[in-house]
């Protein structure tokens, strides 16, 4: 028993975004999630939680194991752990690979899946809320199915939004990338076609911009935590990842409905459904995103299966 050890580097190869992305509407196509995972398990530690999220949707047992620093200050990453693949016969495990990583890649592929349905085909304006990995994962990968030309980095910190536009532009020389303080960013999200918002923040990172934007939450897993405006959320279409998950775990969901804006009835997808039957093009979408099990899963299986050969 000699479990292959993938680091970061080595699992941010073994696979693109969107093949990623590719494998994850395969899987919903032909009916996973499947067999009901336990619900993710959370427990304070020390300077902050762990997350312990296990699956058996795909047919191969995995487990992912992470903290969370509380402080998004603290020593980089903010995520870590490890996630396993064992083997489905003999059960002993085959991969151990870098859970931030893994994270990173499974959070940006399901973004990708649900902007596949609901962004318009020609977006050319995207806004970024947040300046840390999950942000440039999804730029890089945006910008690799969309015609983007202007993208903008919002960080509540003006050098770290800095620091991901100076190394965004030697990836991407000829796309015109700025770098703004979160009090200055209202007129960038008047723009956009696109925002993603991948933030710790509990509170909206930016207003309502009244026109017909897709916006994309993938920063908190917390009922009482949202970064997107109340009132886009209630005129928007709304597509979650799983409509039971989404009423634990999705304040940008949640605290609407509480608020009185909408009701749970309001909530017009789930992956399966965009997927499966994605809506016509026009008006304002949003898509809030908190991570499950079987999402890890299918990832780390691509990942493991390019791996192993």
């Amino acid at each position: 028993m000699n479990p292959v050890y993938l680091d970061a580097e080595s699992t941010y190869a073994a696979a693109t975004i969107g093949q990623c992305a590719t494998a994850l509407e395969d899987a919903l196509a032909r009916g996973l999630p499947g067999q009901e995972n336990p619900p993710r398990q959370f427990m304070e530690v020390p300077n902050g939680e762990m997350l312990i999220m296990p699956s058996r949707s795909t047919g191969t047992p995995t487990i992912k194991i992470v903290t969370i620093m509380a402080d998004p200050a603290g020593p980089a990453p903010r995520i870590k752990g490890v996630h396993l693949v064992f083997d489905p016969v003999t059960l002993a495990p085959t991969v151990i690979m870098e859970a931030a990583a893994l994270t990173v890649m499974r959070t940006t592929a399901v973004s990708i899946v649900a902007l596949r349905a609901l962004a318009p085909k020609d977006a050319a304006r995207l806004v970024i809320f947040g300046a840390g990995p999950q942000g440039a994962a999804h730029l890089d990968s945006i910008l690799a199915e969309w015609p983007l030309t202007h993208v903008c980095v919002v960080a509540r910190r003006l050098e770290r939004a800095q620091l991901m536009v100076d190394e965004a532009r030697t990836r991407h020389p000829n796309l015109t990338i700025i770098a703004v303080e979160s009090a200055d960013s209202e007129s960038y999200v008047r723009e956009a076609d696109i925002i993603v918002c991948a933030t710790t923040s509990t509170e909206p990172v930016f207003s309502d911009p009244g026109h017909d934007v897709t916006a994309v939450a993938v920063g908190g897993h917390s009922p009482v935590g949202r970064e997107l405006p109340g009132s886009l959320v209630a005129r928007s279409y709304v597509a979650v990842e799983d409509r039971e998950a989404a009423m634990r775990e999705a304040g940008d969901v949640v605290m609407p409905i509480t608020d009185g804006l909408m009701t749970e009835d309001d909530i017009n997808a789930d992956l399966t459904d965009l997927v499966l039957h994605p809506p016509k093009p026009g008006g304002a979408r949003i898509f809030k995103s908190m991570g499950m099990g079987w999402e890890d899963a299918v990832v780390s299986e691509l990942i493991a299966s390019r791996t192993l050969g």
